[in-house]
């Protein structure tokens, strides 16, 4: 993964950098996110009509891949490049099998808990089935904390599936409190979409990505330079 061409972020930069990113490309941004509705709309319509086994498909056939696309147009604005909106829908064919291999993982979870919920309807549910649930409820919690690297590892680095996730892994792991910063950003923007204004849910994805893009170009900046010290001693 060369980040040579990458400009160097590092932890007192970063914050006021990604402000900056998405204030000089505010404009873009948003006509991102509109178009982005064209990925995560589908899944949301048939979960809003009770359709949740179509909404599974769709989200990772659509929404995965489609949410590496954003990633990918968005990452000419992380690297101060000028950013073309066709890389939105070329990026999508791009990384189409990768992104929905991430869909699918994060899937897996999701779609035993929801075959969990009869039984846990019933009066007397197994202690098993709860403990089931919970399982499912870490998996899903690791696989979001692995999408906060892996999706922007194959953005800015192409990278294959296998090395996404190995690479997210390492960075999560080493990295704690970057993650949980970005992980409360996901909860209070969520928040933010449910309690304030659904249309929020057009403006708040692409300013997410930016901090998720510039997140783990410095890391993965971190951790080269750091790679490069040790084979120099």
């Amino acid at each position: 993964m060369s980040s040579d061409e990458l400009p160097i972020l590092n932890r007192e930069t970063y914050i006021p950098t990604t402000f900056r990113q998405v204030w000089e490309n505010l404009p873009k941004l948003l006509l991102a996110g509109l178009l982005f509705a064209i990925y995560w709309g589908p899944a949301l319509s048939l979960a809003l009509l009770g359709l949740w086994g179509p909404a599974f498909i769709v989200s990772v056939l659509i929404l995965s891949p489609g949410w590496a696309a954003l990633l990918a147009f968005e990452a000419d604005f992380s690297l101060d490049r000028h950013a073309r909106f066709r890389v939105m829908f070329t990026s999508f064919r791009r990384l189409w099998k990768r992104g929905v291999g991430l869909g699918l993982l994060a899937s897996f979870p999701l779609v035993a808990a929801w075959l969990s919920l009869p039984v846990l309807s019933r009066p007397q549910a197994p202690i098993i089935v709860w403990w089931g649930l919970a399982a499912d409820a870490l998996a899903l919690l690791l696989l979001v904390v692995l999408s906060l690297y892996a999706f922007p590892l194959l953005a800015l680095y192409d990278v294959s599936l296998y090395l996404s996730l190995r690479n997210a892994m390492i960075l999560a792991s080493r990295h704690i409190l970057n993650t949980l910063g970005l992980l409360a950003m996901g909860v209070l923007f969520a928040l933010a979409v449910l309690y304030i204004s659904p249309g929020l849910l057009f403006i708040l994805p692409p300013v997410w990505g930016i901090f998720i893009l510039n997140n783990c170009k410095m890391l993965v900046d971190e951790e080269m330079r750091e790679d490069s010290g040790g084979r120099n001693r």
